[in-house]
């Protein structure tokens, strides 16, 4: 049931803006004649020079049958080997001709295949022939299996498949009965269970794929044409990608940190509805107090007397896009309030929109008081950074200027060191990648690129001195990447930082996208067209070495359960290759060897191999490679309970272990450890904040709805201490024994002129 998401996790390393695309029009959009202008800027702009041939054809058609059918499960053999025979290397020729009808077929027989299946399933469903006694399994994952043969052998896989279903949520309702059951005992007057009661797993199952069906029938041209150009785009290299309009204001929203809205966080309710799930601090929903979480929508009007658009089982997306506007504009929304008694007790209620600030995406820090090596008192100052995030058009807002206010505070409250955690941060902006390495070190070359014609480009930080020059360590995974990349390599080079945590991704190319309106003619209707995401450039570090497929590896290496999952560039399709190119000239700003990597990681080592959450991480991590590598799941009731029951004890014994370690810790640090929290709100107040008294809304810039589960639960698994987690905890002992063996180590003289530098006129 998979479909394929727009990864905006590993977020784009830009070299332009994004420009904003035409107003819409009243005609429609062209799409085979955006696929074939898509085609010639990825075959003229990309940094390979790929022509779209009959092999990159090949590419196309495995990745859009992958985006239709992503576990195998709905075509047949007989489907694909027609498609084969019909497309696999004339997709060239059909874009170029203005032509996208083989995605359209390909998309309807999908359509078909998931109607024949939707109605098998509810048949087999209510017939009810499931023993779960067999020794038969089921794939875990499907995307590398064949498909089936014919109907019949599909037939088989798929009961299977809802044999594995139904057995899942027997197992889920048994173990839900269990904890009641062990509720009741501890509870000397057990409250009375009033809630409604709940769907049999055959209703549950067949809602599921019938919610699919339907979202698949919503699909437009303009969605056919999406998953087609994404397969195209793709087929160059994982980064280059399709936007249609929607998504490029997404896109755009997301690296500005900001959007014009009614400021609101919304999910699908059954697939049926759109539900509040918070509302934005301090923005136009938040002012108007007339929507609140839980409100349910299902009707948009624009502004006072537009039609009432029905919102129900509309993609969320689609209802998104109604809602939002401009600035100014006013929007209807017709809502069944969260404690109406039924649906038909609906309101209207009008938000003016205005602009809505994400703080939950900015900067923050923290500053961390501990006892240290001999009761050594610590300041350490601590950056999380969820994006390289800037606006793209010409706004004011930077991730650098961010940091620096932070960093400025930290540097009054007087750290004697500084982590700037990256860990999860998918890169965003190649200039504020650029500026915010430039906080550390003076200026000087940061990175280099190379196009298509092999012409190196260096890019430097122009800042005089850095901001801060004290000790310095980067926190990354294998999340980690782009300009997070940039960052921790030329860091590295410079031998400023020490490195700790897993590889990081290895994304090292550069993107730039082109509105494609700019390519149609100019009586066509523009306003669907979207943009193409193309990589034109691959970067290198300083010291020449590239980070594509490679990363960044640390100084200092902590255990991570990425180590056993398939992540990072080298495990996505058509990746492009490693290489280096000529290192440039500069400075590092101490000696190599400066930092006592050896004798770090041997204390790290000993110390991780003692503490507990790194040994039941390490336990995981052998359990879940085990299951990856066998691939199966048991439709046997009998070794699944087993299972299951193993996997409780497991959890209760760990949490308990668990609550005792951490009330020890807890004990040990008492007051010796405080955590401060610094937002861009209270960056600039007087005192210091405990991190424990900021609230959800505080933390999140979002009122939410109530946890109904907030009362302790004894087999819950406990909160780390301090809300410190193990990598975190690990990173801050780290700190500690470097400023134990080095203390504030001498920056040594830079070259504030490389020669690699390009005279100014």
């Amino acid at each position: 049931m998979r479909t394929p998401r727009k990864s905006l996790l590993l977020l784009t390393l830009l070299s332009v803006g994004a420009m904003a695309l035409p107003p819409a029009a009243t005609a429609a959009t062209d799409f085979g004649d955006v696929a074939m202008r898509v085609a010639y800027m990825l075959r003229n702009r990309h940094y390979s020079r790929t022509n779209f041939d009959d092999a990159m054809s090949k590419r196309v058609f495995e990745n859009y049958l992958e985006y239709l059918d992503f576990n195998r499960m709905y075509f047949t053999e007989q489907d694909i080997n027609e498609f084969r025979e019909k497309y696999e290397t004339s997709l060239d020729d059909k874009v170029f001709s203005v032509n996208i009808n083989p995605a359209h077929e390909m998309h309807e027989r999908r359509l078909q295949r998931v109607e024949e299946r939707v109605a098998k399933i509810e048949k087999e469903l209510a017939e009810g022939k499931f023993t779960f006694e067999t020794d038969r399994v089921v794939k875990q994952t499907r995307k590398e299996a064949d498909w089936p043969k014919d109907m019949a052998e599909a037939d088989q896989l798929w009961h299977d498949i809802l044999e594995a279903e139904l057995l899942q949520e027997k197992l889920r309702i048994e173990g839900l009965e269990e904890s009641e059951a062990e509720e009741d005992d501890d509870n000397e007057t057990p409250e009375a269970n009033e809630e409604e009661e709940e769907e049999t797993p055959e209703q549950k199952i067949l809602k599921r794929y019938t919610r699919f069906l339907e979202s698949i029938k919503q699909e437009e041209e303009e969605d056919v044409a999406n998953l087609f150009l994404t397969a195209l785009a793709t087929a160059y290299d994982p980064h280059s990608e399709y936007f249609s309009q929607s998504e490029l204001d997404s896109f755009q929203t997301n690296m500005k940190k900001k959007l014009q809205g009614i400021g609101a966080l919304l999910s699908m309710r059954d697939s049926r509805v759109a539900e509040i799930q918070g509302i934005v601090v301090g923005g136009p929903a938040d002012k108007a107090d007339n929507l609140h979480v839980g409100d349910r929508i299902t009707a948009v009007g624009e502004g006072d007397d537009g039609e009432l658009v029905d919102v129900t089982y509309m993609k969320l997306q689609k209802v998104v896009d109604l809602i939002r506007g401009e600035r100014g504009t006013k929007v209807r929304l017709k809502i069944i309030p969260a404690d109406a008694a039924d649906e038909s007790q609906t309101q209207m209620i009008e938000i003016v929109r205005d602009e809505v600030k994400l703080k939950d995406k900015l900067a923050t820090a923290e500053l961390i008081e501990m006892k240290g090596h001999d009761n050594a008192e610590r300041r350490i100052g601590w950056i999380h950074l969820p994006s390289f995030y800037a606006d793209m058009e010409g706004g004011s807002t930077s991730m650098t200027k961010d940091v620096i206010r932070l960093l400025e505070r930290l540097q009054k409250e007087g750290i004697d060191a500084l982590v700037v955690d990256v860990r999860g941060n998918g890169g965003g902006s190649l200039d504020e990648a650029i500026k915010m390495t430039g906080l550390f070190v003076p200026r000087g070359p940061i990175v280099q690129s190379k196009d298509f014609k092999n012409e190196m480009e260096p890019r430097f930080s122009r800042r005089p001195e850095p901001v801060y020059d004290g000790p310095l360590v980067i926190l990354q995974d294998r999340i980690s990447a782009s300009a997070s990349e940039i960052l921790a390599a030329a860091l590295q080079d410079y031998n400023r930082a020490l490195i700790v945590g897993g590889n990081s991704f290895g994304k090292g190319t550069v993107q730039t996208i082109y509105p494609v309106s700019k390519r149609l003619p100019f009586f066509a209707d523009k306003s669907r067209a979207g943009a193409v995401k193309v990589t034109i450039q691959k970067f290198y570090r300083i010291s020449g070495g590239s980070t594509q497929e490679r990363g960044v590896i640390p100084d200092v290496t902590l255990p991570s359960i990425y180590d056993v999952l398939e992540r990072g560039e080298a495990s996505l399709k058509f990746p492009l290759a490693w290489d280096e190119v000529a290192k440039l000239r500069y400075n590092p700003t101490q000696k190599e060897g400066g930092f006592p990597v050896s004798e770090l990681q041997k204390r790290s080592d000993s110390r991780v191999e003692e503490d507990l959450d790194f040994q039941y991480l390490r336990e995981d991590m052998n359990r879940l490679k085990k299951q990856l590598d066998e691939n199966a799941i048991s439709l046997n009731i009998e070794k699944r309970r087993a299972e299951n029951e193993k996997t409780r004890d497991r959890t209760k014994t760990r949490n308990a272990k668990r609550r005792e370690v951490y009330a020890t810790m807890e004990a040990e640090q008492g007051e010796a450890l405080k955590v401060y929290k610094l937002t861009l709100d209270n960056v600039d107040a007087a005192g210091l904040t405990l991190a424990a008294d900021f609230t959800d809304e505080e933390n999140t810039g979002f009122r939410l709805g109530k946890d109904e589960d907030e009362d302790e639960n004894p087999d819950k698994t406990p909160d780390y201490p301090f809300d410190l987690d193990p990598m975190k905890r690990e990173t801050l002992h780290i700190v500690d024994d470097l400023l134990a063996i080095t203390g504030r180590p001498e920056t040594a003289a830079v070259d504030t002129a490389p020669a690699n530098e390009p005279a100014k006129n």
